[in-house]
């Protein structure tokens, strides 16, 4: 019997393609705290990002992504 994905584990795939603001996370409707969710379940080569983006005039917003450490794989 195959065993269900946490709604961490479910972010962390979504971060590993791409990364995503705070209001892209949340519209997925897998947890009312996304970033929270994701630092409980990353395993020890995991590391979650996350950058300030100035898209427009002085306007900013936080992107995150996770990324591998290939040393401890």
């Amino acid at each position: 019997m195959k065993s269900k994905q946490t709604q961490g584990r479910r972010l962390i795939a979504l971060l590993k393609r791409r990364g995503m603001t705070t209001l892209q996370l949340q519209t997925f409707y897998i947890s009312t705290c996304p970033w929270k969710r994701i630092k409980e379940q990353l395993t020890k080569n995991e590391q979650l990002l996350k950058r300030k983006v100035y898209p427009n005039e002085g306007r900013w917003y936080y992107v995150y992504r996770v990324v591998t450490d290939k040393k401890y794989v």
